[in-house]
């Protein structure tokens, strides 16, 4: 059982990254300005006042480091001995965790942080093992049709209720078909295709324990939760893994299947900044994203696209091709924050966070996945995709329609 993260884990965290990003940020700005103001007596021959300067700051900063280092190590003295209400007690401190691992997860889990969240199935705020009588309990009314929403960066199982005044997707599959839906949660911040290989087995195991005989599954990822999606699916394909054969449906809300904007503009950013000696600290920030922003550049979702490489320091656009599931139907939302495609706001920011052509699909060398159908919401946002009551309705079509399969064999 993973250890609980508590409030003084989150504590020592910020105190851990004011010392390394933020205080050092400023003591670098401030040793490239000096540098340079001090440029002009170096010239004349004397170093004295830059080399008084340097002491003073040297011991400024220093006093300063080891106080915020002293001050987390504490802090997580008193986690380990218990001390600090569970992060996970809290709406608002499960989304905090979510954030948090959405930025630094990979960091979080590689040092072993009780933040770091593991993928798990999630029921009413709480893990649930995919075992037969954990799943018994938690799905009492389960049925043989498994509709899986698997969110995005920086969300959790909880993000799906955004707008709280109108039922959610699991709420409106729960009512309105036979299916049953499934939430889960996972640390956004590791490699796309990572999650995609824990979903693939966390799907086998849950089939495998499911109450009743799993006969279909529809997949609903929203943003990056559908390049995790189609990385599970993958993998699940290579591995032979039975779960895979069972998907009827792929639905991806405002997936960034051929990039994300956003995360090319940072990439972006920390280049430029790293041109002057005064900004280079902030493009050394912008580089502490974890690697499943990084993933988001290009919509990467294998192994073979980053691995041995670093992004952080190369546009990265060598995309493989994953071969999409030739037996599932593929549904692609796309919103644009104008009210048509052609507004100027739809054409320069597409829904604040992915451009159009890259939610619908659309890669360089052509269609990410052939033949995938595409559904267009105009004046709507990247967020307003996790609640909406027209991708709802059709939500629950897809998932009331026959599927592809059936419908060739009658055919």
């Amino acid at each position: 059982m993973s250890p609980t993260a508590r409030t003084t884990d989150v504590a020592a965290l910020a105190l851990e990254y004011g010392d390394r990003l933020v205080l050092g940020t400023v003591r670098d700005v401030h040793a490239a300005v000096a540098r340079r103001a001090f440029g002009a007596t170096r010239i004349v021959g004397s170093r004295v006042p830059e080399a008084v300067h340097d002491a003073v700051a040297g011991s400024v900063y220093g006093s300063l480091s080891a106080v915020l280092r002293r001050s987390g190590g504490a802090a997580r003295s008193l986690a380990a001995r218990g001390v600090g209400a569970p992060v996970d007690g809290t709406r608002l401190g499960r989304q905090v965790r979510s954030a948090v691992n959405g930025l630094i997860g990979d960091e979080l889990r590689l040092l072993g942080d009780p933040q770091a969240i593991t993928m798990s199935l999630r029921h009413a705020g709480a893990d649930i093992p995919a075992t037969p009588w954990k799943l018994r309990q938690a799905y009492p009314d389960a049925t043989s049709h498994l509709v899986v929403l698997v969110h995005g960066l920086c969300e959790n199982e909880e993000s799906w209720g955004r707008g709280r005044d109108r039922p959610t997707y699991a709420d409106r599959v729960a009512a309105d078909t036979d299916a049953t839906p499934v939430l889960l949660r996972y640390n956004t911040g590791l490699h796309v295709s990572e999650n995609g290989q824990h979903l693939d087995e966390l799907l086998e195991q849950l089939v495998g324990a499911w109450p009743v005989a799993v006969e279909r599954i529809t997949l609903v990822g929203h943003s990056m939760g559908g390049l995790v999606v189609r990385a599970a699916t993958n993998r699940a394909t290579v591995a032979g893994h039975g779960w895979a054969h069972r998907v009827s449906d792929v639905v991806c809300l405002g997936t960034p299947h051929a990039g994300a904007n956003l995360e090319k503009a940072a990439h972006l950013g920390s280049r430029i900044l790293r041109i002057w000696p005064q900004s280079t600290p902030f493009g050394a920030i912008l580089d502490a994203r974890s690697a499943g922003i990084v993933d988001l550049r290009h919509g990467y979702i294998t192994a073979d696209e980053w691995e041995g490489q670093d992004l952080t320091a190369r546009w990265g656009l060598d995309r493989i091709a994953a071969a999409p599931l030739a037996h599932a139907e593929y549904h692609f939302v796309a919103a644009t924050v104008g009210a048509t495609q052609r507004h100027p706001f739809s054409a320069v920011l597409g829904d604040l966070i992915v451009h159009f052509s890259s939610s619908a699909g659309i890669g360089r060398h052509g269609p990410v996945v052939p033949h995938a159908r595409l559904e267009y919401l105009p004046s709507a946002h990247h967020l307003a995709l996790l609640n909406h009551p027209r991708i709802a309705d059709w939500l629950v079509s897809w998932v009331n329609a026959r599927p592809r399969r059936v419908r060739q064999l009658e055919s």
